[in-house]
């Protein structure tokens, strides 16, 4: 801990990277004897640097590489006087990155929103059942993708395990179970209006969108679909 007492008073920002950076993670979970904990908790939640600003944490494990180079350049330019101050939310985390959670950028939301939960691993609908925490994890991977756009853990059939999150990982385990904090929602999506809404949208792509306008198909009329009061 030496070189960040010595360090720290003099930088102009402080950024942690990584979730055991951040937060302590694995090596900082309940019965380790390491006595290892994030930079938050080391310098202090209120702890602000020389040029007024407080630890900077970008979570993930491992974190993603645009989060990083995004959050230093945005840093650059608010210590050159380009931009105000990064807005950071209560987990100190650069707020328009962290604000959303990761089922709200899932493509498989829908599904959970239908009530189609996968039983097993392979398939493509929501993964809550086999364990995922994407319900109440704020994660930006399914949006942003890891490598120029691809990826995210839910994306590519694997489930979230919050490692963006300060609990993470005691307050998540064990892993690849089904979890009550995320699994609560899904008895009315199962039960209730689950299934009446993918009735109702199946029945609007049926006897709709898949359906061509009448006046594409021959026939002795010319029928445009036009109406006057177009005009």
């Amino acid at each position: 801990n030496e070189w960040v007492d010595r360090l720290a008073p003099k930088a102009a920002a402080v950024v942690a990277v990584g979730t055991c950076a951040t937060y302590g993670g694995i090596p900082a979970m309940k019965n380790n004897p390491t006595g290892a904990m994030g930079l938050p908790d080391y310098l202090g939640w209120d702890w602000k640097s020389a040029a007024g600003l407080p630890v900077v944490c970008i979570p993930g494990c491992p974190a993603q590489p645009d989060n990083m180079t995004e959050t230093l350049l945005y840093l650059v330019l608010h210590l050159a006087g380009l931009a105000p101050a990064p807005e950071l939310d209560e987990a100190l985390r650069p707020k328009w990155l962290f604000e959303r959670t990761v089922h709200e950028g899932c493509n498989r939301a829908a599904y959970y929103e239908h009530g189609d939960f996968d039983r097993e691993y392979g398939g493509h609908k929501c993964l809550v059942k086999l364990g995922c925490e994407g319900p109440v994890v704020k994660c930006n991977v399914p949006i942003r993708g890891w490598v120029n756009g691809l990826g995210g853990c839910p994306n590519v059939g694997g489930i979230c395990m919050a490692c963006t999150m300060p609990g993470f990982p005691d307050k998540y385990m064990p892993f690849m179970g089904e979890d009550w904090k995320s699994n609560a929602s899904t008895i009315p999506a199962r039960f209730l209006y689950g299934p009446v809404i993918k009735y109702l949208r199946n029945w609007e792509i049926r006897h709709s969108g898949d359906r061509e306008p009448a006046w594409r198909r021959p026939g002795a009329q010319l029928r445009t679909g036009y109406r006057p009061h177009w005009r």
